[in-house]
């Protein structure tokens, strides 16, 4: 089955603290939902799959490059920990969901878990929005956002980023 990745193994390992002896077998999935999931919806499909196109097929331009090395790929690399992160504590074998542990470590509680997971989804979500903001200071270079089609998903050209912090509507904020 053949894929393409907008991001390489040491990339990934550089950008976050995925230690290095970590399998590339055992991220790469993660990668991959994380480039359909969040990138797809940050660039839109038309545009998502002839980058991939580009990118397979070397024909890159310089401003794809830029928009690959210097926003997509920590947005990238982050999601894929975030994703990635609860299957580093726990292994799905043939008959059951294992928690392996090491005689020299400790494994993480839930609660550590959630707040690691949260952590880097943070990170994760401000290089997204990074990317967006390259993407519409910069849409004359990426007519495929600019005009995506009418097929598949559409580019989510608004701000997600969410502090977690709520104020209700009826106070005036001063």
């Amino acid at each position: 089955m053949a894929y393409t990745l907008f991001i390489s193994e040491n990339r990934l390992k550089r950008l976050t603290a995925v230690h290095l002896n970590v399998e590339p077998d055992e991220i790469t999935p993660f990668v991959l939902n994380a480039q359909d999931v969040y990138i797809q919806e940050l660039l839109g499909t038309k545009f998502y799959n002839n980058l991939k196109v580009s990118v397979l097929s070397g024909t890159t331009t310089v401003a794809e490059k830029t928009l690959l090395d210097d926003y997509i790929a920590p947005c990238l690399a982050n999601y894929a920990v975030y994703l990635a992160l609860p299957s580093f504590n726990y292994k799905m074998k043939n008959k059951s969901v294992l928690n392996p542990s090491a005689e020299e470590a400790q494994n993480t509680d839930l609660t550590e878990l959630k707040y690691l997971r949260e952590s880097i989804k943070n990170m994760a979500d401000f290089y997204r929005e990074r990317s967006r903001e390259y993407l519409y200071d910069n849409e004359s270079y990426f007519p495929d956002y600019i005009n995506p089609g009418v097929d598949g998903m559409m580019p989510n050209k608004h701000n997600t980023y969410s502090s977690g912090i709520v104020f209700p509507s009826t106070y005036p904020l001063c």
